[in-house]
Formats: C-alpha cells, sequence, structure tokens
C-alpha cells in the first residue's frame, strides 16, 4: 500500500472513530475514490502528504463517502474545490 494512502487511512480510521469491523479496503477505495475526485476537478496532481487543505477535503470527501452523501458532499465543498484549483492555477503560472 502506497505510503500516503497508509497515512491517509490511519488518520481516517482514528479520526472518524471508524468502526475496527469495516474492513479497510472500503475505506481505501473511498481515499482512492476521492483522490481521483479532488485531482480530477482541480486539474493538476496534488501531493496530499504535503498539501494539508486537499488532505483535510479528501479527509472530509471520505467521511461523506462512507455515509453514502456524496451529493451533499459536492454541494458543501465546492468553494474548496475551486479554491484548491485556483491555487494551483496560479502555482503552476508561477512556475
Amino acid at each position: 500500500m502506497d505510503e500516503t494512502i497508509k497515512s491517509l487511512l490511519d488518520d481516517i480510521l482514528l479520526e472518524q472513530q471508524i468502526s475496527p469491523f469495516l474492513d479497510q479496503q472500503i475505506i481505501v477505495n473511498f481515499i482512492n475514490d476521492g483522490i481521483y475526485d479532488i485531482e480530477k476537478n482541480v486539474g493538476f496532481k496534488i501531493d496530499f502528504s504535503k498539501d494539508l487543505k486537499a488532505r483535510s477535503l479528501l479527509k472530509n470527501y471520505v467521511m461523506y463517502a462512507n455515509h453514502k452523501r456524496l451529493a451533499e458532499f459536492k454541494e458543501l465543498y465546492r468553494s474548496e474545490y475551486l479554491e484548491l484549483q485556483r491555487e494551483y492555477y496560479i502555482n503552476s503560472q508561477s512556475n
């Protein structure tokens, strides 16, 4: 398992108090889905071990996915997606 995924999994299991009886692969799948979704919408590859704002968004994605509330997540966190998109675009133009 990728070190970033492992670190995220450990954080999420602890912070969200997820049952130890839940198959961890389910959470790993949510993490991978969230990484794909966030990077696709932002338009850039993100290092979730360094970008704490993106990491926090991903953790929230997993929480909502785990509760089958992704439509609500998309509505509530739309501005965070746009902010990340803006930041990554500005950073790409300055390089």
